[in-house]
């Protein structure tokens, strides 16, 4: 079963879950926009492991989440698994703050083709003036919309951020920001912290909403057991990531421009599918007179070198 097939299949579990099993615990009705108040608390609280958790400011986003945005955010979060998983794994491979697992949910609602008015692109909503060196653009190719790459790309330019300003908070504003404004702002406060900074002015309404969106929203999910508001976790009964294999795929290379959708045909496979493993090829096939690697479903590799013999016939 391929990536997204497992992915699909999983959602649909569990959204008969959500359906049949949570409306009974929620005790509200289906239809209804907000989730119930706590009544079945499952577990401790988990300290995120910074400060301004317990702030007015998060503390309403918080709720806000919990109650009329919380059919928003469940769906954001279950629609977005596959990813997730892959997000998560890679930050507990670079010991990077958990929480940035749901900037994603921040930036783009976890939505790898997102774009915003002002041209930011991709599930980490990068800038065509900021991609480099992390990622690659040009008439054929974009890989801000290859949710794997761009994931790279972020988790690399956080880290960076992070190295300039010693601080995750300030790192993770600064990807809102910019680090140039960062810099500014943090020079002009005669202060490195993220609050004091965005509670006197130093920041952009934006930038001083970034970190408190983001807190919220990993409050709400990370300690959905003790507020007692259920949110898809991604992990099985024991607390573990469960195993998609999110990720994991085969490559076929090629040197000639490759329709994706003929590629598909060929294989017997949808369209959609291999279409969204490769949402970096923004005309639909690999560029000509370059060499490229298409991303296939795990198990496809000898299968799509078949099939690009026959296409080449």
């Amino acid at each position: 079963m391929s990536f997204f097939r497992r992915a699909i299949f999983t959602q649909i579990l569990r959204r008969l879950a959500f359906f049949f099993i949570i409306p009974a615990f929620l005790s509200v009705p289906l239809g209804a926009e907000s989730a119930p108040s706590a009544e079945n608390k499952t577990a401790s609280y988990k300290q995120l492991g910074f400060s301004g958790v317990d702030s007015p400011r998060v503390v309403q986003l918080r709720e806000k989440y919990q109650t009329t945005q919380y059919k928003w955010l469940f769906g954001i979060l279950d629609n977005a698994e596959p990813y997730r998983i892959y997000v998560r794994n890679e930050i507990e491979k670079r010991g990077l703050p958990p929480i940035l697992e749901y900037l994603p949910v921040v930036e783009s609602n976890y939505i790898p083709t997102a774009k915003s008015k002002s041209g930011a692109t991709g599930m980490w909503q990068f800038m065509l003036n900021s991609v480099k060196p992390f990622l690659h653009c040009d008439d054929y190719i974009d890989e801000r919309l290859d949710p794997w790459k761009s994931t790279q790309a972020a988790l690399s330019k956080l880290k960076e951020n992070y190295d300039v300003f010693g601080d995750w908070l300030l790192a993770i504003t600064a990807y809102n920001c910019g680090a140039g404004a960062m810099q500014r702002a943090v020079k002009k406060a005669g202060s490195r912290d993220f609050w004091y900074l965005s509670e006197n002015g130093f920041l952009s309404a934006q930038a001083a909403g970034y970190v408190p969106k983001l807190l919220a929203v990993a409050d709400a999910v990370e300690n959905a057991g003790y507020y007692g508001i259920p949110f898809p976790s991604a992990r099985d009964e024991t607390g573990k990531t469960i195993d998609m294999r999110a990720g994991e795929f085969d490559y076929v290379t090629v040197k000639k421009s490759v329709s994706i959708r003929a590629l598909a045909r060929e294989l017997r496979i949808d369209e959609d599918e291999l279409i969204r493993l490769n949402l970096a090829l923004v005309q639909g096939c690999t560029p000509p007179h370059k060499e490229y690697k298409i991303r296939l479903p795990e198990g496809m590799k000898a299968s799509a070198e078949y099939a690009l013999h026959n296409l080449n016939d």
